[in-house]
């Protein structure tokens, strides 16, 4: 099973601009406040074609959907089998670097 939701050929840096986009639907979406492309590219400081076109790439690949002018998260392709690894990698992610970081806070001192 492929386990990967963006394409590994997108560079790194496009990826993570991707991820905070999509980051923003999530917030708006969960806060009940979804977001348009114009707070979107406010809260991320890119321009609206990119915010825009990474909109579009997300919609493709089944992550969101626009009713009207707002963005929405598709629940189902989060909550899947692959969506709960890539969460779970995150947070071990964040974890040990957390850990590594307190380490090197106390050393400092």
């Amino acid at each position: 099973m492929h386990d990967a939701y963006v394409p590994a050929s997108e560079p790194f840096g496009a990826r993570l601009e991707t991820c905070f986009i999509g980051l923003c639907v999530a917030v708006g979406d969960l806060d009940g406040r979804p977001f348009s492309v114009a707070k979107i590219g406010a809260y991320v400081g890119v321009p609206r074609t990119t915010v825009i076109r990474k909109l579009a790439q997300l919609e493709s690949w089944g992550f969101i959907y626009r009713e009207g002018r707002r963005y929405y998260l598709r629940e189902e392709k989060l909550n899947s089998p692959i969506g709960m690894r890539k969460y779970k990698r995150v947070r071990d992610i964040l974890n040990r670097a957390t850990a590594e970081l307190a380490i090197l806070d106390i050393s400092q001192e």
